[in-house]
């Protein structure tokens, strides 16, 4: 019972653990997956802020170049009409790059970008009021003057817009260095997700695999232990022959085989001769002895098909399958003289040809048996069928 216990709480430990590690499976692959969506996520954010980030580094270079062309026509005392195509396109790239560092303020940043972000716009916007400073310049004064001031004036705007260009740079080098750890951490995520995946997953199934031959072994040991014992149910312990359940079961189909077949199957019941005396003077373990000494010599005389059994106390029975009452006869005249120390039998035959009940054809032996005894002993009688 305690290693029944035993086994049970192993096979339960060995359950849960292989739940566990398919449960971790699933929790360590899920979580990995989601820690590679994230990082997938936040991989498209960066590019996404990268390639604003280098719009508005172009943006600011075209602003740059289109007012300095504007400056070149300015000195040559070209008016500044609003109708002018470079005019409109410096006007129109100025508010695209207003609006590009507008989005990039609006995006989430470090620290680091967000500072070097603001001195972009701080930049711009000082070259905005320069430049426009420098469209509307002194128009008095000597040519000379006047030259020296607007080339001052596009010289400053120039350093601006160079300055707003280096930081958006800046800006742009640490997006792109944050994209790039960006793809890293989806890549090394994907890769923890695969790993977990195959370790737990191989883990859980290696224990599965385990457990399912456990499983099998212990059905078969457990089968194999319950058709011993159904064996064991059927055989007298002291013996080592069929005991009176097994007689029973075999009698019925017996006779349902002689009747079935058209061959007769006949029924003897043997009693050892003056057993309580053999006892009273040797002892019960000599007894017990002598009675497995008979049922053995009995058995080894006969088909593999027939069927010995222990009645009870010192009776036998014995089921002989297409066998006659003459054969049956002749069977254990020959049995007499086979016992150790001189000891005999008494039996009592009966043939039946499967129509009676058992009960009746047991009655017909029995009833031959005492005649048996009753004219002596040591003798075999035979019990005719009935009318």
């Amino acid at each position: 019972m305690a290693q029944k216990q035993r086994f049970g709480w192993s096979m339960a430990a060995s359950v849960l653990a292989v739940m566990v590690l398919v449960f971790a499976a699933l929790v360590s692959s899920w979580l990995g997956l989601d820690a590679e969506a994230r990082g997938r996520a936040t991989l498209e954010q960066a590019a996404q802020l990268e390639r604003d980030v280098a719009d508005a580094r172009v943006l600011a270079a075209t602003v740059a170049a289109l007012r300095a062309e504007l400056a070149l026509d300015a000195l040559r005392g070209e008016a500044m009409d609003p109708r002018n195509r470079r005019v409109a396109a410096y006007q129109d790239a100025l508010e695209a790059l207003r609006a590009a560092l507008a989005r990039l303020g609006g995006a989430t940043l470090l620290e680091r970008e967000r500072v070097l972000l603001a001195a972009a716009q701080q930049a711009i916007e000082r070259f905005v009021r320069i430049a426009t400073e420098g469209a509307g310049g002194p128009r008095s004064g000597p040519r000379p003057a006047q030259l020296r001031a607007a080339s001052a004036q596009r010289d400053a705007a120039r350093l601006l817009a160079d300055q707003a260009i280096v930081q958006i740079r800046a800006l742009e080098q640490q997006v792109a260095g944050r994209a790039a750890e960006a793809a890293e951490d989806a890549d090394e995520s994907a890769r923890r997700a695969r790993v977990l995946l195959i370790v737990f997953g191989g883990s859980s199934l290696l224990l599965a695999l385990v457990l399912a031959r456990t499983l099998s072994e212990s059905i078969a040991r457990r089968a194999e232990l319950l058709g011993q014992l159904a064996e064991l149910a059927r055989v007298d312990s002291l013996t080592g022959v069929a005991n009176r359940r097994a007689w029973d079961d075999e009698l019925a189909r017996g006779l349902e085989r002689a009747r079935r077949t058209g061959k007769p199957c006949t029924v003897a019941l043997i009693d050892l001769d003056h057993f309580k005396r053999f006892n009273d003077t040797h002892g019960h373990q000599r007894g017990d002895a002598l009675l497995r000494t008979a049922a053995q010599a009995f058995a080894a005389r006969l088909r593999n098909d027939d069927l010995i059994a222990r009645y009870g106390g010192e009776e036998f029975a014995v089921l002989l399958h297409g066998c006659g009452l003459d054969s049956a006869l002749q069977l254990f005249e020959r049995l007499q003289g086979m016992l150790p120390a001189g000891q005999t039998f008494s039996a009592g035959v009966a043939d039946s040809d499967g129509k009676e009940e058992s009960l009746a054809v047991v009655a017909r032996a029995d009833a031959a048996l005492y005649r048996a005894k009753g004219q002596g002993r040591n003798r075999t009688l035979g019990a005719p069928r009935p009318a």
